[in-house]
């Protein structure tokens, strides 16, 4: 055991630095992995840091309201350093509903958030189990195995450091799985989160099996039943998730060209009506190219929401083929006959190859957000919750999308 780490001429509270290094570390690998998701990284460290700021204050609080006494004697002690003044309970309360209540007011969508807050999660699992072990809390019963540790005269089960290994091999899967946390693959929302929580839950069930701390409800271990009441929700939750009832769902699509635009978006939607219900859509709108080149035609584009029960890669090829079909040229920029690209996936935030939903073309082209405002005001990025208009509030492209008005014999802008 190790309560205190020397660092020169300081003695540091060993189970402290290491909740922090963990904490902080966490929070580093949860704001990369948010960011490559495209989900709201901003506010999700900001939540973070906040509920770590206020789960401090509230174990204080929580504290001195079992303790009134030490208050009334000595009120500055509200403000003393000392850990064991702390109500652990209480802290941990405040600080889950802090940022509960902060993701509400923006909006942050459930899933793809708690996805992105899957690193934080097991890093401080990790951190817990270290803290333990420098502590010498939540030790083992005896045992005779070879790698057991001297501890409270007995040598006992080191069972934080099997949770601390355990939590380590579960990283080190979803480090593998997101290909070092740049990517979820086709993954639907809330299913990586429920994969961690799961696993978790099996190392508690098995790392409390060793522990010699048990706090009995009748002949089960409190612990352990919280662990598998876990283990159950998680698992059914995974089940829901990753094999979601085959519905159909809500596909915002944009719509491009600069080759006899009238005619192919024309054609285009009837082909489109023709596989798949389109809900709604905007008008064309008429934007110059964005790269600025002189011999390009100025673009027409617009966007539908169609009804489809398609996987993704299957939707993606159909509307690929739709743009072979009236004559586009795979890789030609210049000179488009037609581009269709999925812009949202009903509420799935994933990134996979080439292929990011939500798209990140939304927030950063006019031609994509201006008509998307027109069609859908109440539109909300389902990675972000960030509204339509905040959207077009933040893009710096100035190029200027104007609608154009469909008439009998030609257009009017």
């Amino acid at each position: 055991m190790f309560p205190i780490i020397n660092i020169g001429p300081l003695a540091i509270q060993a189970a402290a630095f290491i909740l922090l290094l963990s904490f902080f570390i966490g929070s580093f690998l949860t704001g990369k992995f948010s960011t490559n998701l495209g989900t709201h990284t901003e506010a999700i460290e900001n939540g973070i840091l906040i509920a770590l700021i206020a789960g401090i204050i509230g174990a204080r609080l929580g504290f001195m309201l079992k303790n009134p006494s030490i208050m009334t004697i000595n009120p500055l002690s509200l403000l003393s350093l000392t850990p064991s003044m702390l109500d652990t309970s209480f802290g941990i309360l405040v600080g889950i509903l802090t940022p509960i209540i902060l993701a509400q007011k923006k909006h942050l969508p459930l899933w793809p958030t708690l996805d992105a807050l899957t690193p934080l999660f097991l890093l401080i699992f990790m951190g817990i189990h270290l803290a333990n072990y420098a502590n010498g809390n939540a030790y083992g019963v005896p045992t005779q195995v070879p790698w057991g540790v001297s501890l409270w005269n007995a040598t006992r089960h080191p069972v934080q450091l099997y949770g601390f290994i355990l939590g380590t091999i579960l990283t080190l899967f979803l480090l593998i799985q997101t290909k070092w946390l740049k990517t979820t693959g086709f993954m639907h929302n809330g299913v990586l989160f429920s994969i961690t929580i799961a696993g978790i839950a099996v190392i508690a069930l098995f790392t409390r099996a060793f522990n010699a701390e048990k706090f009995l409800l009748g002949q089960f271990d409190f612990y352990q039943l919280i662990a598998f009441g876990s283990l159950l929700c998680s698992s059914a939750l995974l089940y829901v998730r990753a094999f979601p009832r085959k519905r159909k769902i809500g596909v915002i699509i944009s719509m491009g060209s600069n080759i006899d635009p009238q005619s192919n978006f024309s054609q285009a939607e009837e082909m489109l009506a023709d596989q798949f219900r389109i809900r709604r859509k905007s008008g064309a709108y008429l934007t110059k190219d964005v790269y600025r080149r002189p011999e390009v035609n100025p673009f027409y584009n617009k966007v539908l929401e169609i009804e489809t029960d398609l996987p993704y890669p299957a939707l993606d090829e159909r509307l690929k083929a739709i743009e072979k079909q009236l004559g586009r040229v795979t890789g030609e920029k210049a000179r488009v006959v037609l581009d269709l690209d999925i812009l949202t996936y009903g509420e799935n935030v994933f990134k996979a190859a080439h292929h990011h939903i939500p798209s990140p073309d939304m927030l950063k082209y006019r031609y994509i957000a201006v008509p998307l405002a027109e069609m859908s005001p109440d539109f909300r990025n389902p990675a972000t919750g960030v509204s339509i208009q905040e959207i077009l509030e933040k893009i710096t492209d100035q190029a200027k999308a104007i609608r154009i008005n469909e008439v009998e014999n030609g257009i009017e802008r």
